[in-house]
């Protein structure tokens, strides 16, 4: 398997600020000055999360009520370029090859896939695009605009650019965005509109810097993701990385180009960040990618050990994990993101990614505190998350004590908007689907990313804490992996069978009462310990809380929760 490099958020020491990673790449301005071009340097809006009333105590629960935003609206302008190869040309798919078979991959179908409303899958039917799924994702405060060009046909065939862990692609990058100059319809500084590391240094994010905002390569062939088709390894994996810069630490200009905003050779456009996808794309997988080049980290374990065990407690949970593959056809009904990830953006963006509300563990008595969740797939009038703040976490690092927040996150998860792929999922046994009710994550910033979980089951970045942590047994004994024994991780009021109700289905509940209750006291080392799946466990600080689904209105788009002690 290859190892791609990619951009990973690191936390700051602010209460739910996060920002973007770091890059190994510098740059060298004409004057001298030397920038280091790490997403960690991306000027940050810092926009409120948390509504500005702390409590929100109700007495009722009222039906589901939209929210509307009236606010101001970021457009993300997108170059998308299509690459063909001598030895993989376009449209040279079979329906061997690919679920998302198409007889004609057209610049038309990629310019509805990334740009339209909704585009028509193999089967026949409508489904959201890059465009329309970050529109609700965002609930209208994030606009994708753009244009594709191409195919063009590369210098030198794709097993030349997939070799040696991808280590050529960057000349493929520098190739496309040079035939796109060439394109007399493409105006190459229509894409570049931000200063996202503010170089000149005037306080001024929203104008142009030099460098290209979003470029997107299509290359023609299957993914080395999803095998590489006849290419196999040689394949390009599909990843969100940087041109590596010249030997003079400088990155590298387009040909043709000029720009009078470019500290760059010869005052040309240049390129640092990229997104490189094949031809056979799905929506999940762009949306996925470009949550990346929004600066999210992957929620998956990422690392060489993820081989060795049954994966993180996120899986169709989020887009940032396998959630981008959801869907009857694979990747066609991308699920909603983390709170955590839709707080990152929120932070980094302003807009109307999330809103909800903060409390302290040490405001919780037994007395508790009631609070109305909406369901997390349309932006609602209430509640779309509450952070319960728990105390830090305390490690030395280099000789140091160092604290590090740690929190629960809590969200309403149901099938609607964008949480209908959590009603279609294929997991390694077939056709699966998630619960429904309230999901409780938990957040410990001691630890970078859910990577190497191999290493400390129950211990990382973020994770969905299990309802239901019994593990799910079939006959003869095989346990599932984490896929499927966390689909039934919400907490509930109501029983709703088995959700995979397919007769076929190899792991079945042989109870489905519903958990109404979270206790922390349940999720111990100890209790871990005595899991047969420890990776889809979490282990939490022991504070005596708990967290009650108390009830929800007949359509279960509104939740009333308790928090006590």
């Amino acid at each position: 398997m290859k190892k791609i490099i990619i951009a990973a958020l690191l936390f700051s020491p602010f209460t739910m600020y996060i920002a973007h990673a770091e890059s190994d790449y510098s740059n060298t301005k004409t004057n001298g000055e030397k920038v280091q071009f790490e997403n960690s340097e991306k000027v940050k809006i810092n926009a409120p999360v948390i509504s500005a009333n702390e409590f929100s105590r109700s007495t009722s629960i009222p039906e589901f009520k939209p929210r509307k935003y009236r606010g101001k609206v970021r457009n993300e302008h997108v170059l998308v370029v299509l690459m063909d190869f001598s030895d993989s040309k376009q449209s040279t798919l079979t329906k061997n090859d690919t679920h998302n078979y198409y007889d004609n991959y057209t610049k038309s179908y990629y310019n509805q896939l990334f740009f339209g409303n909704t585009y028509t899958a193999p089967d026949k039917k409508s489904y959201n695009t890059l465009k329309s799924y970050y529109q609700q994702a965002s609930g209208n405060s994030l606009n994708i605009k753009g244009q594709v060009t191409g195919w063009y046909r590369a210098k030198k065939p794709l097993k030349y650019y997939g070799s040696g862990e991808d280590k050529n692609v960057g000349e493929l990058i520098m190739e496309a965005a040079e035939k796109a100059a060439k394109d007399p319809k493409v105006k190459m500084t229509d894409y570049d509109r931000y200063d996202y590391y503010d170089l000149d240094k005037d306080g001024n994010i929203y104008e142009p810097d030099g460098l290209i905002d979003k470029l997107v390569v299509i290359f023609s062939g299957v993914g080395e993701s999803e095998g590489g088709g006849k290419l196999g390894s040689w394949s390009i994996w599909e990843h969100v990385s940087e041109v590596p810069f010249t030997d003079r630490g400088n990155p590298k200009t387009i040909i043709g180009t000029k720009s009078k905003y470019s500290s760059f050779y010869k005052k040309r456009l240049a390129v640092a960040e990229y997104g490189v996808m094949a031809e056979d794309s799905t929506v999940g997988t762009l949306a996925h990618e470009f949550g990346h080049m929004l600066g999210l980290i992957d929620e998956y374990d990422v690392s060489p050990s993820s081989v060795d065990h049954a994966g993180e407690p996120v899986r169709y949970w989020s887009l940032m994990s396998y959630g981008a593959d959801a869907g009857k056809i694979h990747g066609t009904m991308p699920v909603g993101m983390s709170p955590l990830a839709k707080s990152d953006l929120q932070q980094l963006y302003g807009g109307n990614w999330t809103l909800g509300t903060e409390i302290n563990y040490r405001s919780i008595d037994s007395a508790g505190k009631e609070f109305l969740l909406d369901q997390a797939g349309i932006k609602g009038s209430n509640n779309d998350v509450i952070k319960v703040n728990l105390p830090p976490v305390k490690k030395v690092r280099a000789g140091k004590v160092k604290r590090y927040n740690q929190y629960y996150l809590l969200e309403w998860r149901n099938h609607n908007g964008l949480d209908k792929g959590l009603g279609s999922i294929y997991d390694p046994f077939g056709r699966n689907k998630y619960g429904k009710g309230l999901i409780i994550w938990y957040v410990n910033e001691s630890y970078e990313d859910n990577g190497n979980l191999k290493n400390h089951p129950g211990k990382s970045l973020l994770g969905v804490v299990d309802a239901n942590q019994k593990p799910i047994v079939a006959k003869g004994g095989y346990s599932p992996v984490t896929d499927t024994q966390i689909y039934d991780a919400a907490f509930n009021t109501r029983d709703y069978g088995n959700y995979n109700s397919s007769a076929d289905y190899y792991f079945k509940k042989p109870s489905t009462k519903p958990v109404t209750t979270f206790k922390d006291s349940n999720y111990t080392q100890q209790s871990l310990n005595q899991l047969t799946l420890r990776e889809a466990g979490r282990v939490l600080p022991q504070l005596g809380l708990k967290i009650k689904v108390v009830d929800q209105n007949n359509e279960a788009t509104v939740a009333k929760i308790k928090i006590y002690r």
